[in-house]
């Protein structure tokens, strides 16, 4: 969980967020775990598929 905290404050400016109230800062950490998330998911159905590509 360290490796994926200290890459979305390096990659996605998450260590400069700054709002006045603590549910903006929640809705904004939020959305970029499900981007996280998603491009991850997309990263790993892709190199599944290549991988069945290339064995085949």
């Amino acid at each position: 969980m360290e490796r994926v905290n200290a890459y979305l404050k390096g990659f996605f400016q998450l260590n400069n967020v700054r709002y006045r109230t603590g549910k903006r800062a929640k809705v904004h950490f939020d959305l970029l775990v499900l981007v996280y998330n998603a491009s991850k998911l997309a990263a790993d159905r892709i190199g599944a598929r290549l991988n069945q590509i290339q064995a085949a």
